[in-house]
This record gives structure tokens, sequence and C-alpha cells, in this order.
């Protein structure tokens, strides 16, 4: 079995379409993803884009893929995912090719496409109100998550050293982020 798997590169892989969102990396490995991120840092089968400028897995980006039951499949799933994530601003570099250099802005994910990774939307929801200096109401919230920029935001979090949180999920929109909030923020009904 094989699975698909994302890291993040560093700014310094090249210019970014969005300056909020990062490159990545889309792989598939036989491999757990944890065992294979180390195995590029090292440099072993590793382009040396990632070697260089690997920083994280994005488990938020690859997790909700199945396992598939080859090699070829799981790089065809690969390919669709760097398409995919081309399609919504990242640039993403996938067997040899970078997908979405010189485009413009992508289509933002919405309600039912962030769904799919809900619990790591979940996690930065809470991380991003355990880091603010007062509560945040969804609204400002799901802002922060999708990095947005302003005055306002030194209201809410050390903008010189935001949370990791902090602009991961440029890729969805405000609305879809602020709905999800609202289910974390609102507590459910006793009953």
């Amino acid at each position: 079995m094989a699975r698909v798997y994302v890291i993040e590169l560093d700014r310094r892989a090249g210019r970014r379409r969005d300056p909020r969102i990062p490159w990545v990396y889309v792989g598939s490995s036989a491999r757990d993803a944890e065992i294979r991120f180390a195995q590029h840092r090292r440099g072993y089968r590793s382009s040396g884009l990632v070697k260089r400028f690997a920083l994280r897995l994005r488990p938020d980006l690859y997790e909700d893929l199945p396992a598939f039951p080859g090699a070829r499949t799981a790089r065809e799933a690969e390919l669709a995912r760097a398409i995919e994530l081309a399609d919504c601003g990242f640039v993403a570099h996938s067997d040899g090719t970078s997908h979405g250099k010189g485009r413009g802005p992508g289509a933002e994910w919405g309600p039912e496409r962030l769904a799919r990774v809900g619990p790591h939307v979940d996690v930065a929801i809470a991380e991003m109100i355990a880091a603010a200096f007062e509560p945040l109401d969804p609204g400002r919230c799901a802002a922060l998550l999708h990095g947005e920029r302003g005055f306002w935001v030194g209201d809410h979090i050390d903008p010189t050293d935001p949370p990791p949180a902090y602009g991961q999920f440029a890729h969805v929109s405000v609305a879809a982020l602020r709905e999800r909030a609202e289910l974390i923020a609102t507590p459910s009904p006793a009953g």
C-alpha cells in the first residue's frame, strides 16, 4: 500500500503566487510519511529542492486520501493532489514538475472541501484561540487562520512571532473557516 504526502517548503524555495501560501512538494511512498520526510531531509532519493527547503509535513493537505494498492495509482493520486493544490494557490512540485507557477490566485476551498480535513482545522482553531491575547470571535479567528494582515492583527496575536496556525489556511475561504470556528467556539447545548 502506498500513500500520498505533502511537504511544505521554506519561502526560499521560490517566489510565491500569494505570499501567505507556501510552495509544497507532493509525493507518494509505501513508507510512513514521517519516515519518508526524514529520508528527504537526509537526501535519500530526494529532489534537491526538497532536501534544501523541506520545513514540515502538511497532513491537512493529504490525510483525507486513502492508501492506494500500488505505486502507479498512488502516483496518479499524487499528481491529482498537486494539481488540486495548484488550483487553490500553491506552487506544487510533483514528479519533477512544478504545478501552479505563473498562474494567478487560485480558487479557495469551501466548507465541503474543508470538512475533509476538519480535525486539522479544529486543532488550528484551538491553537489560535489559545494564543490570542483576548477571546477571539469566530470571524477574527477565521481571518487570522487565513493570514489576513492589518493593524488589528496585533490586537489579537504577536505579529512578530505568530502561532503556527496563523495563515496556515490561506487557501481556504474566510467564510468556510468562520463556519468551522463557529462550531468550535459555540458550545453545544446540554441535552
